[in-house]
Formats: structure tokens, sequence, C-alpha cells
């Protein structure tokens, strides 16, 4: 390639970059198309893979039921020859009370162990061997007690020291079924180590490339409005000629304004999506940690002291974060939600009297004022034309705010006044709580900020939204605030509100 055909093609592939940029930028969708088929997508591969980790647990489970069974049924013929042996020397009762009551153990246990054999896959004659073995022992213990009937101890005990044999013959049976369940348990725990293993990878390679996507999303929404506001200002610029222009850059901003929306309640609600799959099967693991809880804390337990703490103290400890963490993904999922779709919510206009909606508000708060010691004054008030939802919206949640928090010890006082100002009317929410430090007061707007002492339950949504509503009505908002002394929120609103999306 000559020096020439290089200079040729670096401005070709620049030209090719530039319109493949200007094609995604137009369509800022795209990205978020490609995001949802992403995250869908990992959705189906965890599920089937959660859903195959759980059959894995349930082998788990059955090994477990089979290994305590195949001990149950151990213990029960070694009391069961304790016990004998204990009648034989000395011919107390209880020895015998103790012989009949193990030997019904021992039926319970061996029908324990029958239903498993189905799942375990015993290899061909182990089964009729352990029969056998367990019929040969229960035949020296009948025989033994025919000789203690017919008064022949000397016999008796002769037999029973000879009988360890077939409970040897026992024992070597039921070791080669509990090596059996065994392997299955080593082998659904490697399966579901595995399991899990790929899971985690899939969910944490699915939430990076659905934040790049994202990312992208923004760069070309923010690309986008860009465009739209330089194509509104040419608008403002020729509207006394250009009227139908004006109309196309409207709808242009307004479709760019429902992706926006969209965006955001897409994205919330797709988050939803797993976090319940997390949830749901943390309970999951929960119901399977008190089962082997239970097995790990019997007495007759061979669980090792470490696996038994692992299993009693430190799962708990971690699904409890994990309880914890989703729950508070969980509130701050449906807030997004929430505010979404008040975005997309049309407003009306009717006449409104706002003494009488601060009246209806403070009844609402009458339990917690009377729990608080607080009081509420609604002053004199104008009426306005205005959306009565986002207004009770707007001033129930500055008043809960005046209640939450006040200070400990000091009674209450919240008031609320306002004044009619030419067009626009000035309503004011003041109280003697504990008041917002100099640093805060901006922030306090700000979605998912919180300022001062978190000893209230929220999420810093209310505020933000709070603001959003004002300035859809076509007003502004602010605070005055020193710490220790209240708070004093201003909202300035027109006579006739605004009732557009």
């Amino acid at each position: 390639m000559t020096a020439t055909d290089y200079d040729e093609d670096v401005p070709m592939q620049a030209s090719e970059n530039r319109q493949m940029f200007g094609y995604l930028t137009s369509r800022p969708w795209i990205p978020l198309v490609l995001g949802f088929a992403l995250v869908l997508g990992v959705g189906v591969i965890t599920t089937l893979t959660v859903a195959a980790s759980q059959t894995y647990n349930r082998e788990v489970r059955r090994a477990l039921v089979t290994l305590g069974a195949a001990d149950s049924v151990t213990l029960s013929i070694l009391e069961m020859n304790s016990a004998q042996r204990g009648y034989i020397l000395n011919r107390d009762e209880a020895f015998r009370k103790r012989f009949i009551q193990a030997r019904s153990d021992l039926d319970r246990d061996l029908r324990a162990l029958k239903s498993e054999y189905a799942v375990l896959d015993l290899p061909e004659g182990l089964e009729e061997e352990v029969e056998i073995a367990v019929n040969d022992r229960l035949s020296a213990f009948n025989e033994i007690n025919r000789m203690l009937t017919a008064d022949d101890v000397a016999g008796a005990g002769r037999y029973s020291a000879e009988a360890r044999l077939f409970t040897d013959n026992v024992r070597d049976a039921l070791r080669k079924v509990k090596q059996v369940a065994y392997n299955r348990l080593y082998a659904s725990q490697r399966a579901a180590t595995a399991a899990g293993d790929r899971a985690y990878l899939l969910i944490i390679a699915g939430l990076v490339m659905a934040c790049l996507l994202i990312l992208g999303s923004i760069v070309l929404l923010v690309r986008r409005s860009g465009e739209l506001e330089k194509a509104n200002e040419e608008v403002r610029q020729l509207a006394e000629t250009l009227e139908h222009r004006v109309e196309e850059r409207t709808a242009d901003l307004a479709e760019a304004n429902e992706e926006i929306q969209r965006f955001a309640y897409i994205v919330s609600h797709d988050l939803r999506s797993p976090l319940v799959n997390i949830m749901g099967f943390t309970a999951e693991l929960e119901d399977a940690q008190r089962t082997m809880a239970d097995y790990a804390t019997a007495e007759d337990s061979a669980v090792p002291p470490d696996v038994r703490e692992a299993i009693v103290t430190d799962m708990p400890e971690a699904m409890g974060f994990i309880r914890a963490a989703t729950g508070r993904m969980d509130r701050l999922i449906k807030a997004i939600l929430q505010i979404s779709r008040e975005g997309r919510r049309t407003l009306t206009r009717d006449t409104i009297d706002l003494r009488a909606l601060f009246e209806g508000i403070a009844d609402s708060l009458s339990g917690q004022t009377d729990a608080a010691g607080a009081t509420i004054t609604v002053g004199d008030l104008p009426e306005v034309e205005g959306d009565r939802t986002a207004l009770e919206q707007v001033f129930g949640n500055l008043l809960d705010n005046a209640v939450k928090y006040l200070r400990p010890g000091v009674p209450g006082e919240i008031k609320v006044t306002g004044e009619q100002r030419g067009k626009r009317v000035v309503i004011r929410v003041e109280d003697n709580g504990r008041g917002i430090a100099a640093h805060d007061r901006r922030r306090v707007f700000e979605l998912f900020r919180r300022s001062g002492e978190q000893d209230r339950p929220g999420e810093g949504i209310g505020l933000a939204h709070v603001q959003a509503l004002v300035r859809r009505l076509g007003g502004q908002i602010h605070v005055e605030s020193e710490l220790g002394e209240g708070s004093c929120f201003t909202v300035t609103l027109p006579l006739t509100m605004a009732t557009r999306n």
C-alpha cells in the first residue's frame, strides 16, 4: 500500500465511524433493546442453572436422609444387643422394655431406609444382602429370647457372644449402603458447587454488559438531548415564519422525554425479575439450611464441629445479610417505578381550597402528631387551580417529614402559612424540628440522598419527588434551615398551574 492509498483510507474510515455513531445517536433505543435481550438471556440461563442447583440440593438431602436411616438401623440393633445382654446378666425387666422399644425403632428405621433404595441405585444384590444380614441378626435375637424363656441363661449368654458375627454382617452391609449414599452426596455437592459458580459468573457478566449498554444509552441520550436543544434554539429563532418546524421539534422533544421515562421504567422493571429470583432462592436455601441444621445438631450426628458451626451460625448470618440487601434494593426499585409512573401521569386542573387541603392532610396525620406530641396550625390560604393529587403528594410529604424529624423532648410546632403575590401563591411549611446543616440543604432534593442522622425509615425519594412535581406544576421549592432550630420549606406556585405531561 502506498502513502497516497493510506491517506485516502483514513478519512474514509473516520467518515464511516461518524455515520455509525450518528445512526446510533438517532436511535438510542438500540442499546436498550440489546440490554433487554442480554438481561433476558442471562435471566433464562441463570434460572435453568439455579433449577439444576435445586435438583442437586435435593439429591444432597436424600443422601443425608439415607445416611441417617442407615445409622439409625445400626444403633437400634446395637441397642437391642445391649438390652438383651443386660437382661442376661441381671434379669432386670427394664432391659426387656429397652429391647422391645429398640425392636420397634428398628422396624421404623428399616422402613425409612428401604424407602430410599429406589433413588440410591444400589449395586445388584446389595439390598438382598442387607435384608439377609438383618434377618439373621433378628433370628439370633429370637433364639436367645427362646433360650431365656426356657431358663437357659448360660446357653443364651454363649449364643449372645457368638451372635456378634451377625451384628458385624449388618454393619458391613449397611456400610456398603452408606458408601453408595456418600458417593451420591459427594457427586451432588460437586455438581451443585459447579452450578453455583456458573450462575455467579453469568450474573456478574450479565450485569457488567448491561451496565456498559446502559452507559452507552446515556451517552447517546445526552448527545441526543444536546441536538434537540440546538434544534429548539433554531425553532425559537424562526418561530414567526416556521411554525410547522416548531411542531416537528416539539414532537421530537416529547418522543425523547418518553424514551427517557420508558428507559427508567424498563430498567427498574427488569431489575426486579432477577431480584425476585434471588429472594425466592434465598428462601429455598434457608429451608435447606434448617434441614441440615436439624441433622447436624442431632444427638447422634457425626458432623464435624467446624461444619456444624458453618451450618448453624455462618449460613443464617450470610442469608440474613442477603435478605437485608435484597429488601433495600427492592424498595429502591419500587420507588423508581413510582417516580416513573408519576412522570407519565397527565395532570388535571381543579379549583382547590388550600386551607381545606392542608386540614385534610393534618387529619390523616393525627395519629403521628398525637404520638409525637406535635400540633399542626394551618393559617389562611388562597384558592388555586391545579392537580389535586399532585398537591396532596407535595404538601403531604412536607408535613410528614416535619412530624417525622422533630427534636426528641421538644413539643413539635408545625405552622402552614401562605399568601398571594400577583399571579402566584407562596406556601410555607415551618417546623421547630432538627433542622438541616448548611452543607446538606441542596442535597436534600437529590434522589437517594438523605441528610442528618439516619434513624428514620426512608430511601431519599420523597423530597426529590416533591421537587419534580412542583416543577411540573410550574413552580419552585426551596428550604431555609438551621441545624437544631427547625426548617421552613417555601413552595411558590402559579394560581393556575400547568397541566401538560
